[in-house]
């Protein structure tokens, strides 16, 4: 497995992208409920004295400091789904291309993953079919080869 470094976060956009959209949906309702919750909080729990409009009201420096919380976090959250989905998406895409190069006939080297990435095992599975493949192509060459022979023998 290789100790490589990741150049870029952004590997596949349709699946990454649409990670960054669920996360930040779920982010949103979280976030709603949130204020919900401390809203209702606010109301059940505060005095009894006040009116419900000066209780919420009350409760507007809490909901903005949980705000500003909360956006804080979002892009940390955010980069770090990007991050993690290297360890799935950048196998995928590393295999997408080995497969494009076999079967376009290019020569190449065994597939290989980096250490803490997911689907190791498909890298071994690859390997096994791209030496199949290569063998495969060397017999049919070999047979080629011997019918040309054969065929310049004959005439």
């Amino acid at each position: 497995m290789s100790r490589k470094m990741r150049r870029q976060h952004w590997v596949d956009s349709s699946v990454q992208g649409t990670l960054v959209r669920r996360i930040l949906t779920h982010w949103c309702a979280f976030f709603a409920v949130t204020i919900i919750c401390v809203l209702v909080m606010n109301i059940l729990l505060g005095s009894p004295e006040q009116p419900v409009s000066e209780r919420i009201n009350a409760s507007g420096s809490g909901l903005v400091l949980i705000a500003i919380i909360m956006l804080a976090l979002f892009p940390a959250f955010a980069l770090d789904t990007i991050r993690f989905s290297n360890r799935f998406v950048g196998p995928i895409a590393r295999l997408r291309r080995y497969m494009r190069e076999l079967a376009a006939g290019e020569p190449i080297n065994a597939l290989t993953f980096r250490d803490n990435d997911f689907w190791g095992d498909v890298a071994d599975e690859f390997n096994v079919i791209a030496l199949k493949v290569k063998d495969q192509a060397s017999e049919i060459e070999s047979l080629k080869e011997q019918l040309a022979q054969s065929s310049k023998a004959t005439v």
